[in-house]
């Protein structure tokens, strides 16, 4: 099973392809797409869609795994914005017929360090463990990749990977 993780936003959408086999996760790729400010809205948003529609059609997922927009009551319009990248992505689940789950960041807390105020570190040395891997050169990708881990343990598994 492979599964894709995904931190939204509109300056850089972290992704994560993580393949599962007999309990154990491998890296397959992560990173983020990184759009302009300068830019319009416009073409930032189809940047992202063409980039992760590419991205799909390449690696060809089981599941995709987005985490979740939380209440932005202080910032709207950074609120509106970011819905919109996750309209493209939806979009892009659809048009590429994958199943598409939403992850909260505390459910991702939670699963990977027991704890639903854990940091950006904490998460991110997790995935390292996990992974088996030395160094994540993005937070962006980190996060992705603990929203794909997530979803795997959210799938009913018996035994736990870390």
């Amino acid at each position: 099973m492979i599964i894709l993780g995904l931190d939204p936003g509109l300056a850089s959408t972290g992704f994560g392809l993580i393949r599962f086999k007999d309990n154990n996760p491998t890296l397959l790729k992560c990173g983020y797409i990184k759009t302009f400010q300068k830019d319009h809205i416009s073409a930032r948003i189809s940047q992202i869609y063409a980039d992760l529609d590419s991205l799909l059609k390449e690696t060809i997922p089981d599941i995709i795994a987005v985490e979740d927009i939380f209440s932005l009551v202080r910032y709207p319009k950074a609120g509106i914005l970011l819905g919109v990248v996750l309209g493209a992505i939806y979009l892009i689940a659809s048009n590429n017929k994958v199943e598409l789950i939403e992850i909260t960041p505390k459910e991702v807390k939670n699963a990977l360090i027991g704890y639903g105020n854990a940091d950006k570190y904490q998460i991110k040395k997790m995935i390292q463990h996990s992974l088996n891997i030395n160094r994540i050169d993005s937070f962006h990708a980190a996060d992705a990749l603990a929203v794909a881990l997530t979803a795997y343990y959210r799938m009913d598994n018996t035994e736990r990977v870390i």
